[in-house]
């Protein structure tokens, strides 16, 4: 039966769907319903279950971008069968009920007109669906090929079902009006969280597709990311795009849907078919951000040329020579031409061989009469009365810091030594063990009032260092 099925199909299908009048050739099963069931949170803490419920919209919203489905040739054999057998048991049905009703036309006590009228009747309804049943065992149904992807109504309301129990999954994807279900489980894996999902499809009748990922609560987002990629491929059937990408200059960064794809030249990496955002960006140029359509089975090939911000060319001066850090970089020394995007802020040190510092902010968007003119700087010295109270108080608050540093793991070691040998008395008795345990007795309690005064002169000089230096903070920054 299979066999000339196939050919069949093979015919119907070879005529794209055309009738011999030029006629469309009605199709079925226009729609591809999945279901997704909740996840199975049971082994979780209860704390976590609720990532179960996050995990499972998650999934939802990431097949929300599915809009058709291919049909693999076995599935659209199944559902071809399956049509076949309907219409032709619908046709059979009809015709045995009509000649069920044209034999008890007999047992009816019609007078003989009446019943040679009837019978004629029925006999020419009967003969219409024999020829029914007999286009109907003829034909075979046109099933749609990229039926439309649906959720059940449930999923999309948000209400998941609890997924069914080993044995009723064909009977549970027909009480949902689904061709599918997902369905899953999430654990606790050694610290980690470990997520295992399963689809099952009526046309295999068994679960065709499983997957599974660990990762750490940090991690969650990317792990459903690529969770959902690889279940949106199975559930859309289509063959997957790729995309190749060259970006200028190479330090650029690539992102594709968030997630980092690489630097410079990208790919060729497959993606599922549809809509993908891309990002790209570098130091000193104007990012890009843009979407891109891919087709299933193509090669998309970017060129991403990103342009270079306007800059600003100014030059550091100062009486001398003086190291010049930009930020926390170390640019040169002085006099130093630097350029500056003009849409940034950027902090300048300057520090001399004599200990003399300043800093100043420079706007890349102020204008100066010449390209070259010169910004030179005056450094603040670092000796000012403000100065030294700060640096005192910073020195006392190192010392202090570092004296309980070394008094606390003294006073434990003194404490277990003390603990160990008055443990010792007190299981033996022996009256010469007496002395030398009150003495690291006393001296364990010398200990711990050291390293506890130690504490508290830290948190007094914190105090003191916070305090000092509120007062003494002040910005003295000349730019000529």
């Amino acid at each position: 039966m299979l066999i000339p099925l196939f050919w069949l199909v093979c015919g119907q299908v070879h005529g794209r769907g055309k009738t011999d009048a030029g006629e469309p050739y009605p199709t079925q099963n226009r729609e591809w319903v999945l279901s997704v069931t909740a996840l199975d949170v049971s082994s979780l803490p209860h704390s976590q279950q609720l990532l179960g419920e996050v995990m499972t919209r998650n999934l939802v919203e990431a097949l929300k971008k599915v809009d058709h489905r291919i049909r693999p040739s076995e599935e659209y054999l199944y559902y071809t069968h399956y049509a076949w057998s309907k219409s032709q048991a619908a046709a059979a049905k009809t015709l045995v009920a009509k000649r069920e009703e044209r034999d008890k036309l007999l047992f009816g006590g019609d007078p003989p007109w009446k019943y040679r009228k009837t019978l004629k009747t029925l006999e020419k309804d009967i003969e219409k669906l024999e020829e029914a049943l007999g286009k109907a065992e003829a034909e075979v149904p046109l099933i749609a090929e990229r039926p439309v992807f649906k959720f059940t109504d449930d999923t999309l309301k948000g209400t998941f079902p609890l997924p069914p129990k080993p044995g009723g999954e064909y009977r549970f994807c027909v009480n949902q009006k689904a061709d599918a279900f997902l369905a899953g489980t999430i654990g606790a894996f050694h610290g980690r969280l470990y997520i295992s999902l399963k689809l099952y499809t009526r046309y295999t009748g068994s679960f065709q597709y499983e997957d599974s990922s660990i990762f750490s609560s940090e991690n969650m987002v990317q792990a459903v990311d690529e969770l959902a990629n690889r279940l949106v491929a199975v559930v859309s059937e289509a063959p997957p795009a790729s995309l190749l990408v060259h970006t200028k200059p190479e330090e650029a960064i690539l992102l594709v849907d968030g997630s980092f794809a690489g630097r410079g030249a990208v790919g060729p990496r497959e993606y599922p078919p549809g809509s993908i955002d891309i990002e790209s960006f570098a130091d000193n140029y104007k990012p890009l951000s843009m979407s891109l359509d891919l087709t299933e089975g193509e090669l998309a090939e970017l060129y991403i040329n990103l342009q270079p911000l306007s800059k600003r060319s100014l030059t550091i001066t100062v009486p001398g020579e003086a190291k010049v850090y930009q930020g926390a970089l170390y640019r040169g020394e002085t006099p130093l031409p630097v350029e500056i995007p003009r849409t940034a802020l950027e902090h300048f040190q300057i520090e001399t061989t004599e200990g003399a510092a300043a800093s100043v902010i420079i706007q890349g968007r102020e204008q100066t009469e010449t390209s070259q003119a010169p910004l030179t700087l005056k450094p603040k010295p670092i000796h000012s009365a403000e100065e030294q109270r700060v640096e005192k108080s910073r020195r006392r608050l190192y010392g202090a810091y570092g004296r309980f540093w070394i008094a606390l793991p003294v006073a434990f070691v003194i404490n277990g030594i003390a603990t160990a040998h008055i443990n010792a008395y007190n299981r033996t008795g022996n009256p010469d063990l007496y002395d030398g345990a009150l003495t690291r007795y006393y001296i364990a309690i010398g200990t711990s009032i050291a390293a506890g005064v130690a504490l508290a002169e830290t948190f007094y000089r914190i105090f003191r260092y916070i305090r000092t230096g509120g007062e003494g903070a002040t910005v003295l920054v000349k730019q000529e």
